[in-house]
């Protein structure tokens, strides 16, 4: 056994209760600010996490602006562009300055009924998005738009086998990306792939999908959103008759923006003209229960974490929903995609019209540069 000297004894004990002491004084200043925070209130939560989360969000974009030389427009029209500044493009002898200021987040209904996401190690079997919508965020302008994009739309992807390897590209239904992950976060950053490739490499920031047993519990928990019902779902429930204004409640809200007769030519672009009706009435009944309950935000992050995936960090969501909550929206800042519909082998497919979907990037991604 090794002797120890006193004077070494008493310095280790000196410091062993320094360390303690010091212990005791972190424990007691992480109870201090834990009282703080409580005697704060949520508020106080609130406003620290909607400061923190306005930085980081770009962060996100794999690409700082769209590359609009691949739209076969542009490539048929030869019109030449300044390579020293890929924000400013020119088109129909007008030219446009791309606005850096907008945040694009992709949001996607999923169609797999089961209560929390369950990821999957078998490519193709993790659901596909129903729903497609690029919320746009133009702080300069304090306007938000939103883009519905069809599931059906044809578009390039990436094709896996069941392993989740990458086997080439093809032409295929924008929703099936999603099915080729793992129901996770590899799914949605598929489709933020999928989608930012058909809009010409557009920078999105962030993405959240919601399983579909998620519309009920979200639908309640703004208060009920009140819509007037455009085509006939009485099939479905009684009060939804066409015509009749309803404040959908629970199920309701399910088979008003997920219902559709298959059978029926078009029923995909009959069903987004109902969920546009719904994102509406949704958003604004939401700016008015956040207005009521600023930490509304916080409540419903945690409530559907477990049906949700995102990259979207809690401070971050704090931050885009006050912006978003003081924003002008109506009916005419819904667009959907031009094109034609026609049918395939087996389902419906929608074919964009590259001139119409150029023209929507620049008028809502792009600011028309003055003439001197």
């Amino acid at each position: 056994m090794t002797y120890t000297p006193y004077y070494k004894r008493k310095r280790k004990r000196i410091l062993k209760g320094k360390k303690k002491r010091f212990l005791l004084l972190k424990i007691c200043l992480g109870i201090l600010i834990v009282l703080l925070a409580l005697t704060a209130g949520v508020a106080g939560a609130y406003y620290y996490l909607r400061a923190s989360g306005k930085a980081g969000l770009r962060e996100n974009a794999k690409t700082a602006v769209p590359d609009l030389n691949k739209s076969e427009t542009i490539a048929k029209s030869q019109e030449l562009q300044e390579e020293y500044d890929p924000t400013v493009f020119r088109y129909g002898g007008k030219e446009y300055k791309y606005n850096s200021n907008i945040i694009t987040i992709l949001c996607m209904g999923i169609d797999k009924d089961t209560e929390g996401v369950e990821l999957s190690d078998i490519s193709g079997e993790s659901g596909q998005a129903d729903s497609i919508f690029l919320l746009v965020i133009d702080p300069s302008v304090n306007k938000v738009k939103i883009i519905a994009v069809s599931r059906d739309t044809m578009t390039d992807i990436t094709n896996y086998d069941v392993t989740g390897k990458a086997i080439g590209e093809s032409v295929n239904h924008l929703g099936l990306a999603y099915a080729y992950g793992d129901g996770g976060e590899t799914s949605c950053e598929m489709m933020v792939d999928a989608v930012s490739n058909l809009f010409y490499d557009l920078p999105i920031h962030g993405y959240v999908s919601l399983l579909v047993s998620a519309i009920g519990p979200l639908n309640d928990a703004v208060g009920g959103v009140t819509v007037t019902v455009p085509q006939d779902l009485s099939h479905k429930d009684p009060a939804l008759t066409e015509g009749a204004t309803v404040t959908l409640m629970g199920e309701q809200a399910e088979i008003f923006v997920r219902s559709r007769d298959t059978n029926e030519e078009g029923s995909n672009n009959l069903r987004m003209e109902r969920q546009k009706t719904y994102a509406l009435a949704f958003v604004n009944q939401a700016k008015a229960a956040l207005k009521a309950n600023p930490s509304l935000t916080i409540d419903l992050y945690q409530k559907f974490s477990k049906q949700m995936v995102t990259n979207i960090g809690l401070d971050n969501a704090v931050y885009l929903v006050s912006e978003v909550a003081g924003m002008e929206f109506d009916l005419n800042d819904i667009y959907t995609l031009k094109g034609e519909t026609k049918q395939g082998a087996v389902y419906e497919e929608f074919y964009a019209d590259d001139k119409a979907l150029l023209q929507l990037v620049l008028d809502i991604f792009y600011t028309e540069v003055p003439e001197v």
